[in-house]
């Protein structure tokens, strides 16, 4: 059984390829919200964040022959645990890794504290497009923030656990066009945008073109550095 590590729409499209070879698929996702997307015939879904041990028992009780990494780039504890218990059962490992462009008018930071941090010297509000796990770090410029999240209860209750009112949330399903970013960019006074390096799947495209258009700055979380040990960029590779 190959198991294709998800919860991304790059992990949906490598199982409907895996799938047209009629080949027995497991999909581990670490949302309600994942696992909906993740659910097709003939794929079994595991809805849970695994560690390290976790992962060995799964290999063993599901005989994986093979595991392809789509998680998101930022999922880097996932990604390495998943190479080591490869290299531990000598098992193939292949991770799906979305190209990366480089947008030479924004800002980029190796953290989000030193993000944050530089968020502190503006002025302006600021449009948070990171998902919501990380929400709460920006706990100090509450009052300029408005966080871009999934309409899910578990975003939600995120971001109200970090501090956000009602009216600083948007709930609105993944990737948007760049005239809604526009249209928010506008409807909010945006001043700063702030993004993760999730390359196209993510987005970036539409962000970026809606902030020039808007003439506001853009913040970009860069990606974490891993060790990939095989690197695939074509999701057709998989076919």
């Amino acid at each position: 059984m190959i198991w294709v590590i998800g919860g991304t729409s790059d992990a949906n499209k490598i199982v409907e390829k895996l799938l047209i070879s009629d080949r027995k698929i497991l999909v581990s996702t670490t949302t309600t919200y994942g696992s909906q997307l993740a659910q097709k015939k003939g794929v079994t879904v595991i809805q849970k964040q695994l560690n390290k041990d976790e992962m060995q028992h799964l290999i063993m009780d599901y005989a994986i022959s093979k595991i392809i990494d789509a998680s998101h780039p930022f999922a880097q504890v996932v990604s390495e645990n998943a190479i080591e218990v490869c290299q531990n059962n000598n098992i193939p490992y292949v991770r799906f890794e979305r190209k990366v462009k480089h947008y030479p008018d924004a800002l980029y930071y190796q953290s989000y504290e030193e993000m944050v941090s530089a968020l502190k010297q503006s002025k302006g509000d600021i449009l948070l497009t990171i998902g919501s796990k990380n929400v709460g770090l920006f706990s100090d410029i509450n009052d300029r923030i408005v966080a871009r999240v999934l309409p899910v209860q578990e975003s939600i209750l995120l971001c109200e656990n970090a501090g956000l009112k009602a009216h600083q949330i948007l709930a609105m399903k993944g990737r948007v066009t760049t005239d809604t970013n526009i249209a928010l960019i506008k409807e909010y006074g945006i001043q700063h945008l702030v993004t993760k390096d999730s390359g196209e799947a993510g987005g970036m495209e539409e962000k970026m073109d809606a902030a020039k258009a808007c003439n506001i700055k853009v913040h970009i979380l860069g990606r974490p550095k891993v060790n990939y040990p095989k690197i695939i960029q074509d999701i057709e590779a998989f076919g």
